[in-house]
């Protein structure tokens, strides 16, 4: 289950009040001075043009107040799911269900504070009255707008609102119709390639080759072990290297792993708000583990993502819940011992050795890393990305602190990964394949 609030538009459904234009101040204004002069020279008939000027006034406002409008509204976004940063085209179709014709209008589709309108203004054509079938007005229109999300969400869209005006142009009225709708804006996710980096699960368990470029013969390829069917032998790579190869199985559906992100507002150190919701850290993190989540999901492993703290995130499947839980999690002021409930508190199969482990931390409590050396010994593969550690290190009064840390993964097997300022989840994945490629000399 999700904890994160879905950030709502501040306009509520009802009309936003009635104003006068230029036009219309002008009018009482000729009245107040019409007024002033009938009295100051004496000319009665200046309060004629005073009450005249009023009359206009009070029944513009009339109009406006009664005017009804009645509209559906139906909203499509492209894409349906956005990413921080990421611009999307707001496709409005908007149909006149009233009796009576609507004439053309401002409009505009209120969202929160922090979207960033690309599109400044809508102009609404007129619309006739909902008669189908007829040769009049259309009574259906289409408008679009960009908007760019600057900070991830569920972000409530609406309502769309026109604007009413009389036909002396003197007083307008902002009419809201239609629904809201919701817009999710996840952190900046990248799709990962098998260019660099290739993760081939066999038989339930998980390994981490180095894949070549074009048609090399080495690609996907192992040595040879005891119980290997004959007719998985690569010949071409036998040859080059010497020895017996065989090729890699693709991956299987029920090939696991897990990724682990820390959640813990302590994790990311003095750089973390003072209330624990985010940090420019925790963003980075969330999009790195989101990115790799996808990735495996996608190459047929079972995944699991788990947290240090209380669980927020939905499981990667259906992906739909997951993105929208990836767009609401906060950091968790959590501390101390992680819950007997979680994977992370749980005792570790010893008997496993299978699977893979990606965990991404930044400045994990003593707690978490704790957890985290403990779970290497149940997968067969272990990789640690450590979030701007130059920069945890820096802020934080003990400067041995993120040094001990990337230490401790280190000497318990993990494949320790430090992930710069500017790196995104394509570095990452790059950058493990090229430390497991020296690793295993390929």
């Amino acid at each position: 289950m999700t904890t994160g609030r879905v950030r709502r538009s501040s306009r509520r459904r009802e009309g936003y009040g009635i104003r006068l234009t230029a036009r219309g101040w002008w009018f009482v204004v000729a009245a107040g001075a019409s007024a002033a002069g009938a009295f100051a020279a004496g000319v009665p008939e200046l309060l004629y043009v005073a009450g005249l000027a009023l009359v206009l006034v009070a029944v513009a406002f009339t109009l406006v107040v009664s005017r009804r409008v009645r509209l559906d509204v139906v909203r499509e976004f492209a894409p349906a799911v956005a990413a921080i940063g990421q611009v999307v085209s707001v496709d409005v179709t908007v149909r006149n269900t009233s009796r009576t014709t609507l004439a053309a209008s401002d409009a505009v589709d209120f969202r929160p504070f922090g979207a960033i309108n690309r599109d400044r203004s809508l102009a609404l054509p007129a619309l006739g009255p909902d008669r189908r079938g007829s040769s009049a007005k259309p009574s259906v229109a289409h408008v679009r707008y960009r908007l760019e999300a600057t900070s991830r969400g569920v972000f409530e869209i609406g309502p769309f609102a026109v604007t009413v005006i009389d036909p002396f142009a003197l007083a307008t009225r902002v009419v809201p119709a239609g629904p809201l709708d919701e817009l999710v804006v996840t952190p900046a996710l990248e799709t990962l390639r098998d260019s660099g980096l290739a993760v081939i699960a066999s038989e339930g368990a998980s390994a981490l080759v180095r894949r070549a470029s074009g048609a090399d013969d080495d690609l996907s390829t192992r040595e040879y072990r005891t119980g290997d069917a004959m007719r998985r032998v690569h010949w071409r790579a036998t040859a080059k290297y010497g020895e017996l190869m065989v090729r890699q199985e693709e991956p299987r559906s029920h090939a696991e792993a897990r990724v682990v992100i820390d959640t813990r507002a302590s994790g990311y150190g003095p750089l973390a708000p003072v209330t624990p919701r985010s940090s420019p850290e925790f963003e980075r993190a969330l999009s790195i583990a989101g990115s790799i989540a996808i990735h495996l999901a996608h190459r047929g492993f079972a995944v699991e993502v788990v947290e240090s703290s209380a669980a927020q995130l939905a499981p990667v499947a259906p992906l739909p819940e997951f993105l929208r839980s990836l767009a609401t999690i906060e950091l968790s002021g959590e501390t101390g011992r992680v819950s007997p409930d979680s994977p992370l508190g749980a005792p570790v199969r010893l008997d496993r050795g299978s699977g893979s482990l990606f965990a991404v931390v930044s400045n994990p409590d003593q707690e978490t890393l704790d957890r985290l050396e403990r779970q290497r010994s149940g997968f067969g593969l272990a990789v640690a990305c450590v979030v701007d550690p130059d920069a945890i290190a820096d802020a934080s009064s003990d400067d041995g602190a993120r040094e001990t840390a990337t230490a401790a993964l280190d000497r318990a097997g993990w494949t320790v990964v430090l992930v710069r300022p500017g790196d995104t989840a394509v570095d990452v994945w790059a950058a493990v394949a090229d430390i497991h490629g020296v690793r295993h000399g390929r």
